[in-house]
């Protein structure tokens, strides 16, 4: 998918809500293949793909779209790759045609660290707001045929032998408004949160922080910035690395500075919120002139939180009633882009392993994606946690920074590293 160099652009308009396309009431008159829960990336595509291959599929989400979340908005090459690979044949298709041409191509990543600066060239990848991503993703799936109900929350599930008992309601609804929905099976699609409970109990989401440092704990803190300014230019990434954390900045296609950070919970409370958490990153980076241009606009805007951003959890459960995908399944602080791309890919995945069995067993399902999850994520999974002991060593950090300004070819075997550009959309 072909993206742009430049300036904003307004595609796909993202100002109007998108309707869900039955009540809640009306979905609890039919039995689903699947329900998916939670419409980012993960969800919406895995949601998409079912609905093509003919599944009956019902996908909802707290929230309306289009909506913001945490994140750098930035796509890998691998991203864009199983974007690519959503595309439906037809060249034509006005959906994935706008999204291709909304993308801004990033070309280079600015990385700060200890007072030194380097540029690195960033091939392949590209931005996206996830206002406008997330929003066409969902519309494509609707297109395709699956059930959609925003403004919805997921109050409990319950596995029996005969299938999946999803209790659904309105956020913050009375327990009188609650519904129930039967499903073969249930796919969690919630990112960092499970707010769901099995059986009346918290869903088991596995150790979170175990592959942290146990001494510091990230989370991830977000904000857009209005358009204007001239501090940072499309098409470049900048990076910012300090003793609690790491800040990333982009412009988005329309023009807004997206702002994602991970940094340890305790110096956020320490220094008093995230702004100033923010600015002190900054300085400690050498990143003065960003700094200088965007800290009055970051002291007035409000920033949102996530839980810390490591995570493990099995992605199949309960004989393969209970599946996950996305970050919800797996999560080692991604540097640049691969959060999606992870998403994406691993709805690839659970959609494979759905058509390969026409018969709808849920244990072959469950094994089957169990074992292509284990095999395409384990040495991205192991990279990361590299990158993130490395991120841990700003001196560390600021020495590679120097060599890369100094040494080129430093820079070239860098940015693979970081970003998983070296590893292949298919492969390990």
């Amino acid at each position: 998918m072909a993206g742009r160099q430049g300036g904003a652009v307004n595609l796909l308009p993202v100002t109007g809500m998108l309707a869900g396309t039955l009540t809640k009431q009306s979905a609890a008159t039919r039995r689903y293949r699947v329900v998916v829960v939670g419409a980012g990336p993960a969800g919406a595509a895995l949601t998409l793909r079912l609905a093509r291959i003919g599944q009956r599929v019902l996908l909802v989400d707290r929230e309306s779209m289009p909506r913001g979340k945490v994140c750098g908005c930035c796509l890998s090459p691998a991203a864009r790759a199983e974007l690519g690979a959503l595309a439906p044949g037809d060249p034509a298709d006005d959906r994935f045609q706008a999204i291709s041409r909304a993308m801004v191509e990033l070309t280079s990543v600015s990385l700060s660290a200890g007072g030194r600066s380097a540029r690195l060239s960033f091939p392949g990848g590209a931005v996206l707001s996830r206002e406008r991503l997330d929003t066409a993703l969902v519309q494509a799936a609707v297109d395709a045929g699956a059930d959609w109900l925003p403004r919805t929350a997921v109050a409990s599930i319950d596995v029996t032998d005969a299938g999946v008992k999803i209790v659904i309601g309105s956020p913050g609804s009375a327990e009188g408004d609650s519904v129930s929905i039967q499903a073969d099976a249930c796919v969690l699609a919630t990112g960092l949160v499970d707010q769901v409970r099995v059986h009346g109990m918290a869903l088991d989401t596995g150790p979170r922080g175990a592959l942290d440092h146990p001494r510091r704990c990230l989370i991830g803190l977000g904000c857009t910035l209005p358009a204007g300014g001239r501090a940072l230019p499309p098409g470049q990434l900048a990076m910012a690395v300090g003793p609690q954390g790491y800040c990333g900045m982009v412009r988005l296609e329309d023009g807004r500075i997206d702002i994602a950070a991970a940094i340890d919970r305790r110096a956020v409370r320490a220094v008093g919120g995230p702004a100033e958490a923010v600015r002190q990153l900054l300085d400690a980076a050498g990143d003065a002139d960003l700094k200088t241009a965007t800290m009055e606009q970051i002291r007035s805007t409000v920033f949102r939180a996530t839980p810390p951003v490591t995570r493990t959890a099995a992605a199949v459960s309960a004989g393969g009633r209970l599946l996950r995908v996305g970050d919800a399944a797996a999560y080692v602080e991604p540097f640049t882009g691969e959060g999606i791309g992870w998403a994406l890919a691993s709805a690839r995945l659970l959609a494979e392993a759905f058509a390969a069995s026409p018969g709808g067993d849920a244990g072959a399902i469950g094994q089957t994606y169990a074992e292509s999850h284990h095999h395409h994520f384990g040495s991205r999974l192991s990279r990361c946690r590299r990158v993130a002991a490395l991120l841990r060593r700003p001196r560390l950090v600021s020495a590679a920074v120097v060599s890369a300004g100094l040494l080129p070819w430093a820079a070239g075997r860098m940015v693979p590293f970081l970003t998983g550009a070296n590893l292949s959309r298919g492969g390990a």
